[in-house]
């Protein structure tokens, strides 16, 4: 599946060869790379969509860093680029919706779902795992982690479902462990809380597993079909924001029954 063998491979030269610090900005625009055809018809319209991306990132990364500690908020900060040069050409972003559905009763959840889930989750638990089992500190970094997750789903996979899937899940796996399970966000800290491997693994796959869903959502439902560059991304947001939904719920609940 070319699109993320070169997003992951760009990310990694850049990151590896020239300087790691520019990693960050570099796997952010090649998500906008990854934009298909119909999106991206010509020079002028890449030029147009990769300096809307800068742009993005050094309003939202960069000075703001926003979200930081989430994953996919690089891929859903592309996104926000891809759909500004979409919106500029008359691009629709709602397409042809998928005959088969989600679920059929008799046939059960579709083949797309199950794939995107399974792998997501897979592409989660391996980049968090790549990142706490190494002592190098290169290893350890998120970006380097999800785009070797990328690079090998590229070149070992077959299915191109299963290899976005991977990808898709790899940008959950680079969340802050301490945010996407207890929501400690920078600048507000809660009490720190021991990290055990099977909780740690076991919530990077399930918030993994959330996204893949999204991800299927979107795609029976004919949303941003085509090569969106950022969509990625911007499922492996909304899941990690999900999953922190779930866990705050849970906590709140939690804390009612002891009131109670």
């Amino acid at each position: 599946y070319s699109p993320v063998l070169a997003s992951s491979t760009t990310t990694l030269l850049v990151s590896m060869c020239l300087d790691r610090r520019l990693g960050q900005a570099a796997f952010c625009g090649s998500f906008a790379g990854m934009s298909g055809g119909h999106l991206v018809p010509n020079i002028s319209i890449a030029l147009l969509l990769g300096s809307l991306t800068s742009a993005s990132y050094e309003l939202l990364i960069h000075i703001k860093n926003a979200f930081l500690g989430i994953g996919g908020r690089l891929g859903a900060t592309a996104f926000l680029a891809t759909a500004a040069v979409a919106k500029y050409q008359n691009i629709r972003f709602v397409g042809k919706k998928l005959r088969r559905g989600l679920y059929k009763s008799g046939a059960g959840v579709s083949s797309i779902a199950v794939t995107m889930v399974l792998y997501h989750a897979l592409g989660s638990f391996l980049t968090i795992f790549l990142r706490e089992s190494s002592d190098d500190a290169g290893a350890a970094d998120p970006v380097r982690s999800s785009s070797v997750v990328g690079l090998l789903g590229a070149l070992f996979l077959k299915d191109p479902t299963a290899v976005l899937a991977l990808y898709g899940g790899s940008f959950v796996g680079m969340s802050l462990p301490s945010r996407l399970m207890y929501g400690n966000a920078p600048g507000k800290p809660k009490p720190s809380k021991l990290q055990n491997a099977m909780p740690l693994f076991g919530s990077f796959a399930g918030a993994g597993a959330i996204a893949g869903l999204i991800h299927a959502i979107t795609i029976h439902s004919g949303y941003w079909n085509g090569g969106w560059g950022g969509k990625a991304g911007l499922c492996a947001f909304a899941g990690c924001w999900v999953y922190r939904g779930f866990g705050n719920a849970i906590e709140i609940a939690k804390q009612k029954g002891a009131a109670n």
